[in-house]
């Protein structure tokens, strides 16, 4: 057994030596073959995480230089670029205004006793003149001293003009003013002043009443320019719910307008005011109308007396008009009643205020 053992020994070492290097091999072939196949899996992902990504996009092209750009421009496109820039603009009062056709700005109160007052009394004057100079000039009685027919000539002549003074105070008028959009008329044909530079987008037109009674207005298409307020209408507008607030307003203005200085607009703490005595004033005049029911009728007689003896004291001193100019000529403006668009803001943004145009003019 020994021997065999000691024969078998090398025999078997040596087997062992020759097979190792193989069994080795196989390993070596069964790693490779596992790093294959680990390094194609994350070859597989990188391509498709590369295949899932977007595309790059091309680079933006740089603009042209300044000096590259043409040196001639189309009118084409100079026009194109104006309708833009003008189209981009905000719209003035005056466009606001076109776009929603004709605007009443302005709208006289009734003045039936102020004509009523005017034409009597020009009756009256005239008729008192022509009877005295049938009478006393051309067919003098007899026995009657030769002086008197000289001295009534002065009297004549005085009422002759008084006569005058009443008959012109009737008329020129303003009863309405209108803001007429430009395409609804034909400038051409009915506006006065011809060779204007630019064509405003809208015309006033002033309603004027007549000297002639039963007449119809007079309306007068003028562009704003020509249509010039002797002071800001806001400053008497403001709060003409209150007749108090309104007289007094009117009053200052009426003596502003009289002295041709520029009238500042109110700040805001007196419209504050102005409207608060407004409210207050309408609040007390209803609460004192409800608790006197039973003479509520003799109130309302006492009114219309009082309207009409105040037009008729109008016909004589004619306060509660301002002076307005519409074109080359002087009109007169009530502001002591009526209706204004925006209590006067209107009329104050699109006509000119130039309180010294009548002593300029």
């Amino acid at each position: 057994m020994a021997s065999f053992s000691q024969g078998l020994g090398p025999r078997f070492r040596l087997l062992v030596r020759q097979q190792a290097p193989c069994e080795c091999a196989a390993a070596q072939a069964q790693a490779r073959q596992l790093l294959r196949a680990r390094f194609s899996t994350a070859r597989l992902l990188q391509k498709a995480a590369r295949s899932s990504r977007p595309a790059p996009r091309p680079p933006a092209p740089k603009p042209p230089a300044a000096s590259a750009a043409p040196k001639t421009s189309s009118p084409i496109l100079g026009a194109t670029a104006a309708a833009t820039a003008q189209a981009a603009r905000p719209a003035t009062y005056a466009e606001q205004l076109a776009l929603k056709g004709r605007t009443l700005l302005y709208e006289s109160p009734s003045h039936f006793w102020f004509r009523a007052g005017c034409f009597s009394s020009a009756t009256f004057c005239v008729s008192y003149t022509v009877y005295q100079y049938w009478t006393v000039i051309l067919n003098p009685p007899e026995g009657l001293m030769w002086w008197i027919p000289h001295a009534f000539g002065a009297i004549l002549v005085f009422m002759a003009g008084m006569g005058a003074y009443f008959v012109m105070g009737a008329g020129r008028i303003v009863r309405s003013i209108e803001a007429v959009p430009a395409a609804a008329v034909a400038a051409s044909k009915r506006i006065a002043t011809a060779g204007a530079s630019h064509t405003p987008p809208i015309y006033i037109e002033v309603a004027t009443r007549r000297f002639v009674p039963f007449m119809p207005p007079k309306k007068t298409l003028l562009l704003p320019d020509e249509v010039l307020l002797p002071f800001r209408m806001y400053s008497v507008f403001a709060g003409s719910g209150s007749a108090a607030a309104a007289a007094a307003a009117a009053a200052t203005a009426a003596q502003a307008s009289h002295e041709n200085l520029a009238h500042k607009p109110m700040s805001l703490a007196e419209r504050v005011r102005v409207e608060r005595a407004s409210r207050e004033a309408r609040i007390a005049e209803r609460k004192y109308t409800m608790d006197h029911l039973l003479t509520a009728p003799f109130r309302d007689a006492g009114k219309a007396f009082g309207t009409a003896w105040r037009g008729i004291r109008r016909s004589f001193n004619r306060e509660g008009f301002a002076r307005i100019q519409l074109g080359k000529q002087e009109f007169k403006l009530d502001v002591t009643g009526g209706w204004a668009l925006d209590d006067g803001r209107a009329m104050d943004r699109l006509l000119p205020v130039r309180p010294n145009a009548m002593r300029a003019r």
